[in-house]
């Protein structure tokens, strides 16, 4: 199975380690070495041909992954050794789960985008329990990841809709802004005060 997922440092219980999210799998490595401390089955294997393109994400002891095509999303306990159980996942979400958007953890909540169905979720990051859910409200597929800022989530479409919602407690959409100037497959950037959009013919700067 291919793996597009990018490796992730992370600080746990058993020390420093590189996160990686390939195959079937999601494992933590000694970053001097290399050597394997503790890996995790996400998906009883379907099929050969299967990808992954999210990468891990951690919070409070937790570090999430998710496998493929519907595959859920699984939040993996910190401290493991070894080969892990299904019993050493704090929980996992199945309802409208990510396929290729790597979920974001904002303002103590998870968000996990189904970019497919144009669903985005909140999950309360230690629990799973879902907190809301609601459709993007346009046609096209979501291929980048979502991004946190402001108190807003920035979603790109592929052709160039940039869909803002609010990170709160309740699904609301603020804001749709029609670029159309797809294909586009990366994720919005956030840095000083300022979104930067890279569609198919322009990189946007907006900010005040």
């Amino acid at each position: 199975t291919e793996s597009y997922a990018t490796p992730i440092p992370f600080e746990g219980k058993n020390g420093r380690e590189i996160l990686i999210v390939g195959g079937d799998h999601v494992s933590g490595h000694n970053p001097a070495t290399g050597a394997e401390i503790w890996r995790a089955r996400l998906y009883e294997k379907r099929d050969d041909w299967y990808r992954i393109v999210t990468s891990p994400v951690t919070y409070s002891g937790l570090i999430y992954a998710t496998g493929p095509k519907g595959q859920p999303v699984v939040a993996v306990r910190d401290g493991g050794k070894g080969t892990l159980s299904p019993g050493d996942f704090a929980w996992s979400f199945k309802q409208s789960p990510t396929d290729w958007s790597t979920p974001l953890v904002y303002q103590d909540r998870l968000f996990v985008l189904d970019g497919g169905k144009r669903v985005l979720t909140c999950l309360d990051p230690k629990t799973g329990v879902k907190k809301w859910q609601g459709q993007l409200g346009i046609p096209d597929t979501i291929w980048s990841s979502p991004i946190g800022a402001d108190g807003k989530i920035y979603c790109l479409s592929e052709k160039g809709k940039v869909v803002i919602l609010s990170a709160g407690d309740e699904f609301k959409v603020l804001a749709t802004v029609a670029l159309d100037e797809g294909p586009c497959r990366s994720s919005i950037a956030i840095a000083q005060g300022h979104v930067f959009v890279r569609t198919a013919k322009n990189l946007y700067c907006v900010g005040r």
